[in-house]
């Protein structure tokens, strides 16, 4: 097998004035471009451009016994020993029907390598296939069945941070810190819900102070009735009908009075008809001898 080494291809960026590629891909591998319809050999020239000041271009192989090599001692980086460049050369290979090391062997140089994981941010111009970011340690190499298989996962594009939350496989993993809590929110929720129930405790009190005056001053109000009441009647049906004079009825008579001229004499009433009169008493017995 012929390889393509490592050193060739960065000898290469220097003609390159940003990263590029001269190799052409099998139609069977339309698959392995990106949504911008950039083959799997550009994109990982994007990929390793980012540690070679942004120049860097990828060879076509030169027969199905070609195969790219990985990087040296020297040009061991972050790019160059990630698994997703790797994938992505990878595929490179594959679509011009050439030959693919495993990921052990690539990686002989590397003092850290980045399983799963590119350590830099990803350069404008280009997006990253999720298949890209397949363990590749499972098969020892890349396998292109398992990642056609990923094809309507998201694509990775240019962010601020790295594009994987996973670590370089050498160092050991940290569990996440828990988060701490907000003292302002806290604070904030418990001042708004006493506020909530404070206006809801007003807004009680007065509508049961509103409805009791309500009540009050519907009992002080008395409805004029047109007509007397039943107990109204009868006390003028109890009252006598005056009458007239009758010779023959002594209650018809008028009532006469004198003034009185005896001090201490109680008055007495005449009536017509009657003798009676206020006089002192009499001896009315037979005459004594």
């Amino acid at each position: 097998m012929l390889p393509v080494v490592f050193s060739t291809v960065l000898l290469a960026s220097i003609a390159a004035a940003q990263p590029s590629t001269n190799a052409t891909c099998s139609s069977s591998f339309a698959w392995s471009f990106n949504s911008l319809r950039q083959s799997p050999c550009l994109i990982a020239a994007y990929l390793a451009s980012v540690c070679d000041d942004g120049l860097f271009m990828v060879p076509a192989l030169v027969d199905n016994l070609s195969y790219y090599n990985g990087p040296s001692v020297a040009q061991a980086n972050a790019c160059a020993c990630s698994s997703v460049f790797y994938s992505l050369l990878s595929a490179c290979a594959e679509c011009q029907s050439g030959q693919v090391l495993t990921w052990k062997i690539f990686t002989t140089s590397c003092n850290t390598v980045y399983s799963q994981v590119y350590p830099r941010n990803i350069p404008l111009g280009t997006t990253v296939p999720h298949w890209a970011y397949q363990d590749v340690t499972v098969d020892e190499g890349f396998n292109s069945t398992l990642a056609q298989l990923q094809l309507d996962a998201p694509e990775s594009t240019e962010n601020p941070q790295a594009t994987q939350t996973a670590l370089p496989s050498v160092i050991p993993s940290v569990a996440a810190a828990p988060k701490r809590l907000n003292v302002k929110d806290v604070v904030g929720g418990v001042v708004g819900g006493i506020t909530v129930l404070l206006v809801f405790c007003i807004a009680a009190f007065l509508c049961i102070r509103r409805r009791r005056k309500a009540v009050a001053s519907s009992k002080l109000v008395q409805t004029p009735t047109p007509y007397p009441s039943t107990a109204e009647l009868s006390h003028f049906s109890t009252i006598q009908k005056p009458k007239f004079y009758n010779p023959a009825d002594s209650s018809t008579f008028p009532l006469l009075t004198f003034p009185d001229i005896n001090a201490g004499r109680v008055k007495r009433p005449l009536f017509f008809g009657n003798t009676v009169t206020d006089q002192p008493p009499r001896y009315t017995g037979a005459p004594e001898v």
